[in-house]
């Protein structure tokens, strides 16, 4: 992936004008709420990605890049809002700069813009998860089953598993579902067939038996192969116009019995019954006005599941207990589920009736063919309206929906219109009045309509095997990708699940280095349990606490990342997502990225000072990859406590002879800077239970602490013999000394005139002096090079060496043994 470098943001969010150099490395940004850090966060996923993920998705209502992602008094010109990044991509060891406006954000400015470096930055484009904020972060943990493996499964960009799993599957039923309309319409034809031929039996050779029996009538060579091809009246003359001929009587009356035998079926006692029955399974289901909108209401409380945080309902605010809100949605999921059971038994009831309706449909299609063959001629304008009928009330029945519909056509086919059996009688009446066909005719009519059965049989047959073939083929398919895909998510899961149980012992390590978890994916969703201190496995929110569950929320994230990316993890933007761990685990946090996630840039931002200094103490982050907002104006933008802007405010201040002002601001920044002297150098400090320290009581400590490490130092070098060090250092403390001894700054509890009540009464000319004190004696706390403070080093146990974080000035601390 990528490195960045740097970031320049303009108009953007509530940032108006600023730039960052990250240099590739760890940076943390930290400041209260309010003072832009989240700003940063939006730019960086705006430059790579073109988006905003807290203005648009789930939640995000009517907020929009366009309208809320430019500064607000640029609302108006989104040209005005831009982002640029410079980027290193290890991989290709180039170093690009990316450019976007929200006024077009895509495509961005890429320079240079070969195609390795669009292919790369267009793989960073397609991943925001590179981007996490604690919102997003606890939905790995916290989320339904369901909602979990699409969380998760975006993630890993596997989300198209699951809706190729599902199309798959519906194809798969739609084929099936197919194929079973089609058994219908072959037991028609072979039943037409039959009756046609005068056999019992389809086989070949009874097939061939009856053809050739007629054909031997006619003079006609006797069939010896019946394939796909093989017409049963092959070589019989066609009759002219002026030879017209009645169909075969025979047949045709056998033909009006079966459209009479169909029609007394349909309203048998046991259709009768089946209709009744159906009827009654499908007036339930109308009862319950959630089965027209089952999938939409399904899909809306899945969400809804996935949305619930905080004590009200997510849709309407309405308070409800956690549980009870859940507990409550869940169960109109299950009722959904029911009702689906419930279709899908009444479809299976209904299949016969489809089935029985499309066979009267094809009787009595056949039945009209010998209406104009009457004389007069038979319209059977009744017949053809029922037939009609009968194919529109099996359609309304496969669909099923609406329900209305349905059971208006259960009604309808529970009965024949009278007038229907009295247009049969009368085709039947004229077809009795034919004349007996003489042997040739009948025979002759026998093969043409036996021909003519046979040929819509074997196209039936066709549409079956082929619609079979598909069903199969498409079964098939769902069930070996279903089988695959389980089997290669189950082993990702297996490896996510090892590392992420490695990761949160780790963290954890103090109580729970046994810990383990359970990545189970079954069926589109993915079950979350995690040990609770060997008493079983627990949902995480079951028993661990907000704390557990943000450390679990991270390290599954982490885990998750390593195994999309592995070595190419390079980059990860953490909005804030330690918020609610325990001061005791951050350090162990620190340590974790640092140890596992060499390769990372960690960009991160937090309210909490102390976590910053764990960041630092741990070496994520250097002392210079690192910057304190301390406020935010709607004019300026966030404000750093950088030293360069704290003097020349106090220097602007003091044009317009504010001095309160100055002074305040002046007692804000040493507060600020004692308080990290103080950690760096390990000052002492008198404990307090509520780490509110004044400034009387940091910068004096931090003062003494630094003429004790510069004794320790000429202590060290006296005892290697090191006299030119030894003068050196004595130089250095006498220059430190004067500095601290011009700011007074040691004397604060006993001096009123470096109280910053004293201050309040100066002019500026008088304070001046003052502000130029302090400043030049913070620079006796730096290192010349760099300019960064010094510090003692190790963390803990003995002094061995007071250092700046250029490593140009390294003091040794341990005496010669």
């Amino acid at each position: 992936m990528i490195r960045i470098d740097s970031i320049t943001i303009k108009e953007f969010r509530g940032i108006r004008d600023l730039t960052l150099d990250f240099e590739g490395k760890s940076f943390a940004i930290c400041g209260p709420n309010g003072t832009g850090k989240s700003g940063i966060v939006d730019a960086i996923e705006f430059a790579l990605t073109g988006i905003v993920s807290r203005l648009s998705g789930e939640g995000s209502g009517d907020l929009s890049l366009k309208g809320h992602g430019p500064h607000v008094d640029s609302r108006n010109a989104p040209d005005k809002a831009q982002v640029s990044v410079k980027v290193t991509i290890p991989s290709l060891g180039k170093t690009v700069t990316v450019e976007r406006s929200v006024k077009v954000p895509s495509p961005p400015r890429v320079t240079p813009s070969d195609p390795a470096v669009l292919a790369v930055l267009g793989q960073v484009e397609s991943h925001p998860e590179i981007v996490l904020s604690r919102r997003e972060l606890i939905r790995y943990v916290l989320a339904t089953p369901g909602k979990r493996a699409e969380e998760v499964q975006a993630l890993l960009h596997l989300d198209q598993v699951e809706q190729v799993r599902t199309g798959l599957k519906k194809i798969a039923n739609a084929c099936e579902k197919q194929l079973s309309g089609l058994n219908g319409p072959v037991t028609e034809a072979r039943a037409n067939l039959l009756r046609a031929l005068g056999i019992t039996e389809l086989t070949k050779d009874k097939v061939l038996a009856a053809a050739n029996a007629q054909r031997a009538i006619l003079g006609l060579p006797g069939l010896t192969e019946l394939g796909d091809a093989t017409s049963l009246k092959d070589g019989l003359a066609t009759p002219g116009p002026a030879h017209p001929r009645h169909s075969s009587k025979s047949q045709a009356l056998a033909d009006i019995r079966a459209a009479r035998e169909a029609l007394a079926e349909i309203v048998g006692v046991t259709t009768t019954a089946c209709v009744a029955e159906v009827e009654a399974d499908v007036r339930a289901l109308a009862s319950d006005p959630t089965v027209a909108t089952g999938v939409a209401q399904d899909d809306f409380y899945a969400a809804g599941m996935g949305l619930i945080a905080n004590d009200a309902c997510p849709f309407c605010d309405t308070p409800w207990d956690l549980d009870d809100l859940r507990a409550h949605v869940q169960t109109k999921i299950e009722h959904l589920e029911g009702i689906s059971r419930k279709r899908e038994a009444a479809e299976a009831k209904i299949a016969p009736l489809v089935v029985l309706l499309r066979k009267n449909q094809s009787a009595l299609d056949l039945l009209v063919r010998y209406g104009p063959l009457a004389k007069p001629p038979l319209t059977l304008r009744v017949v053809r309206d029922y037939i009609e009928q009968c194919a529109a009330n099996a359609a309304t029945l496969e669909a099923l929906l609406p329900l209305a519909d349905t059971i208006a056509a259960l009604a309808a086919m529970s009965t024949i219109p009278e007038a229907v059996l009295e247009e049969v009688a009368k085709v039947e009446g004229a077809v009795s009045g034919f004349p007996e066909p003489t042997r040739q005719d009948s025979a002759r009519d026998s093969l043409a309509v036996a021909q003519e059965r046979l040929e819509v049989y074997r196209s039936a047959m066709r549409q079956q095997k082929t619609a079979r073939e598909q069903a199969q083929r498409a079964r098939q398919v769902s069930d070996i990708y279903a089988a695959t895909s389980d089997k290669v998510l189950a082993g990702i899961y297996t490896d996510v699940q090892r590392d992420f149980a490695s990761l949160y012992s780790f963290v954890n390590r103090d109580d729970e280095d046994k810990f383990k978890a359970q990545l189970v994916p079954s069926m589109g969703k993915l079950g979350f349990d995690v040990d609770f201190y060997g008493r079983g496995f627990f949902p995480p929110g079951a028993y661990h606490s907000e704390g557990h569950q943000d450390s679990m929320g991270l390290c599954l994230y982490l885990a998750l990342m390593r195994h999309l990316y592995g070595a190419g993890f390079t980059l990860a933007v953490l909005d804030d997502v330690l918020m609610s761990v325990d001061a005791g685990h951050r350090r162990e946090v620190c340590a974790l990225l640092k140890k596992e996630f060499p390769g990372t840039q960690f960009i991160m931002t937090t309210h909490d000072p102390i976590w910053l200094q764990h960041l630092k103490t741990e070496g994520l982050v250097s002392g210079r990859a690192a910057i304190k907002f301390r406020r935010w104006s709607i004019d300026l933008g966030p404000a750093r406590w950088d030293e360069r802007d704290v003097w020349a405010e106090i220097e602007d201040r003091l044009k317009q002879d504010d001095v309160r002002s100055a002074a305040g601001f002046l007692r804000h920044y040493l507060e600020y800077v004692a308080t990290e002297l103080c950690h760096r150098l390990r000052a002492v400090v008198e404990f307090r239970g509520d780490a509110q320290y004044q400034l009387g009581e940091l910068l004096p400590a931090a003062i003494r602490q630094m003429r004790k490490l510069y004794s320790l130092a000429k202590d060290s070098a006296n005892s290697w013999g090191h006299q030119e060090l030894v003068a050196d250092l004595s130089v250095r403390e006498s220059n430190f000394v004067s500095l601290a001894a011009v700011s007074k700054a040691e004397q604060w509890q006993v001096n009123v005139a470096v109280h910053f009540n004293s201050w309040e009464n100066l002019g500026a000319k008088d304070f001046t002096p003052v502000a130029k004190a302090f400043r030049d004696l913070l620079g006796g706390f730096s290192c010349s090079h760099c300019g960064e403070f010094f510090r003692a080093t190790p963390e803990r146990e003995t002094f061995d060496s007071m250092r700046c974080d250029c490593g140009k000035t390294n003091m040794n601390l341990l005496k010669k043994k």
